[in-house]
């Protein structure tokens, strides 16, 4: 059976397992997990048994090259045409996921008497295998090639945004298709914020350095996080990149399958607390990465998600302290039955 049909032929058994006789599926995200087609303008409709999709004619000779497994067909309106394949089937439960739409859709499959169902083919992208492996390793493998490249030449006097397009450039240049998400870059105090937006800001000596990056390959992310001392290190630089990079130790040693993903954040979690900076570790331990750069599951301390093997997660505590300095260490990770592969290195 084909790598794509046979994901559908899983969302079917969801659909089956439900209680649900159809599901849209409009996100080009969804349709290229679905088919490998993935230009925006195609509209899915899958049910128990078939699958349809309907498109403007100019995209259908790529469409059917890619998915010939589904009946495709051209038309001016594609919404429409899936609410009349609907109504030709006479299917009385169809479903639309509300958090891959966009509101006027949302709005339009809920008029149209379509239920809300969340989570469905999020939960096929759980679980990699086979080519979303090889892709991920090589995602992450880049930027990981990239990073060795590009931390020598950070040096006095160079600005976060210079050092973001650098990296961004030796990651294409490996084959990447452009970064997973917007770079940060962080010198000095910057790198105690987060979410720093990378700036014309420039290097000084003796200067924290936080470089938060990624890639996309072949569709998917990698998402890794590095932090180092340009210059002489103060003391309590090294003394909190050091509890960082053992409390990240130990949440990397904590993943495998058959463990709760709260229970990694707590193990990273207590070595940040125990260590007295329990107070500046401000966000949640790690997340899923795949096709997004932010998917379940979620490693913080409400999660109730249970790893899997075949899962890919990052873990990335941090210590940030106000208007000084910020240590984050990320990794991104594949679940295993007994462990995990650090993919980032």
């Amino acid at each position: 059976m084909n790598f794509y049909a046979g994901r559908i032929k899983d969302l079917q058994g969801l659909l089956k397992d439900e209680k649900l006789d159809a599901l849209v599926v409009a996100r080009p995200l969804e349709t290229a997990f679905l088919t490998g087609f993935s230009t925006d303008g195609c509209v899915m409709l899958v049910s128990r048994t078939g699958v349809w999709a309907f498109m403007s004619k100019m995209l259908l000779e790529q469409f059917n090259s890619k998915a010939p497994f589904v009946k495709a067909a051209s038309c001016d309106n594609t919404l429409e045409a899936v609410i009349s394949k609907v109504k030709e089937q006479k299917f009385k439960k169809t479903a639309f996921e509300p958090e891959t739409e966009t509101y006027l859709r949302g709005r339009f499959w809920a008029k149209q008497g379509c239920l809300e169902k969340k989570g469905l083919t999020a939960s096929l992208r759980l679980v990699k295998e086979g080519e979303e492996i090889t892709a991920l390793r090589r995602s992450c493998r880049v930027a990981a090639e990239a990073f060795r490249r590009i931390q020598p030449r950070v040096k006095t006097g160079r600005t976060e945004l210079s050092v973001a397009r650098e990296l961004e450039d030796l990651m294409q240049a490996k084959g990447a298709k452009g970064p997973s998400f917007n770079l940060i870059i962080g010198f000095g105090a910057h790198s105690a914020l987060p979410h720093h937006e990378s700036s014309e800001r420039k290097l000084k000596n003796n200067e924290a350095v936080l470089i938060d990056f990624g890639c996309v390959y072949n569709g998917y992310c990698s998402d890794m996080t590095r932090t180092f001392f340009h210059g002489r290190p103060t003391p309590e630089f090294l003394k909190v990149h050091a509890i960082v990079a053992a409390s990240q130790k130990a949440g990397v040693k904590a993943v495998k399958a058959g463990v709760k993903a709260r229970f990694v954040d707590k193990v990273c979690r207590d070595h940040i607390a125990d260590s007295g900076y329990g107070q500046y570790f401000i966000h949640g331990t790690g997340h899923g990465v795949g096709l997004e750069i932010h998917e379940a599951p979620t490693l913080n301390a409400k999660s109730e998600e249970t790893l899997k093997t075949g899962m890919t997660v990052t873990v990335e505590p941090g210590i940030y302290l106000s208007g000084r300095f910020g240590v984050r260490i990320e990794d991104s990770v594949l679940v295993k039955k007994n462990g995990c592969e650090i993919l980032t290195r």
